[in-house]
């Protein structure tokens, strides 16, 4: 059995990429890690996407762990791919949605979903209507932030409108969200096809209320509630990703869904849980190659 890992290139790779190629040469007798930007396409009579001499049809799985900086080209290849047999855990369209925070939202809601009241505008006159009419503080994100990044929590209007100034200069979009009173807590549930494999809570350091691990945050081993697992599942499926982690947030005697990711960072939950999540997703992906 053969299969790549489809992402940055192995200078620039993530640790989780790093650990996710760990287990996948303990378990395939091949296993490649293709920077995504290295791949050519062609179009003529035919199609075919091409890394060095091997086209990508020859593998029996691909893991996609595109990030948005390469989700350009990242759809490309993997629009080709959904013409051909090779097993993979979401089709293009994914990436297209959960590298658009609203796009995501829209899935989400769509199935019933809770998720923070959200708003999303091209103008800045509306942006500010917008701002004036929330309870403080507010939280502005842009589209395609990821791990904490691009998110930003306002504590007054006035720099909230100072902020929607600066990304529309900028030419930024920018997502204004309802604050959703938590006492700096997360909770991450990791999905692998129809299984929630490992979760873990993220807090926030002190006078922090963002509870990313690279922000600060810190693990502690969490089990989800049945109710928070059929809503991490539902939600993986709405985005269309067979392989994804989401972000739940437990507010006002509620559970809502705040982030969704397709490139799950895993130092934080294997640290906080002592599973091998590694190794669980790469179990997974070996079922779904002897189908």
């Amino acid at each position: 059995m053969e299969i790549a890992i489809l992402g940055p290139g192995e200078g620039v790779a993530s640790h989780s990429t790093k650990r996710l190629l760990q287990e996948a040469r303990k378990l395939f007798r091949k296993c490649e890690l293709i920077p995504v930007a290295d791949v050519k396409l062609r179009v003529n009579d035919g199609m075919d996407a091409v890394w060095g001499k091997e086209s990508l049809q020859g593998y029996d799985y691909i893991l996609p762990r595109i990030d948005s900086k390469r989700a350009q080209i990242g759809y490309h290849v993997m629009r080709f791919l959904d013409e051909t047999d090779v097993r993979k855990p979401y089709s293009a369209q994914t990436i297209l949605t959960a590298h658009n925070k609203f796009l995501t939202l829209i899935e989400l809601v769509k199935r019933g979903i809770p998720v923070p009241e959200t708003w999303i505008t091209g103008s800045k006159e509306t942006a500010g209507k917008i701002i004036d009419k929330q309870k403080l503080p507010v939280i502005m994100k842009l589209l395609s932030g990821f791990g904490g990044e691009g998110v930003m929590i306002m504590e007054s209007k006035e720099a909230a409108k100072a902020t929607i100034h600066t990304m529309k200069t900028l030419k930024q979009e920018i997502l204004i969200e309802e604050y959703l009173p938590n006492p700096g807590e997360d909770i991450r549930g990791i999905v692998a096809g129809d299984e929630v494999i490992a979760s873990f809570k993220r807090i926030a350091s002190k006078g922090e209320k963002k509870a990313n691990i690279h922000l600060g945050g810190r693990g502690v081993d969490f089990r989800l509630t049945p109710e928070m697992e059929e809503i991490v599942l539902k939600s993986a499926k709405a985005i269309g990703s067979k392989i994804c982690a989401v972000d739940l947030v437990e507010s006002k005697g509620k559970v809502y869904v705040i982030e969704t990711n397709i490139n799950p960072g895993l130092k934080g939950i294997e640290k906080a849980s002592t599973i091998n999540v590694a190794q669980r997703i790469m179990d997974y992906v070996k079922g779904e190659v002897k189908k």
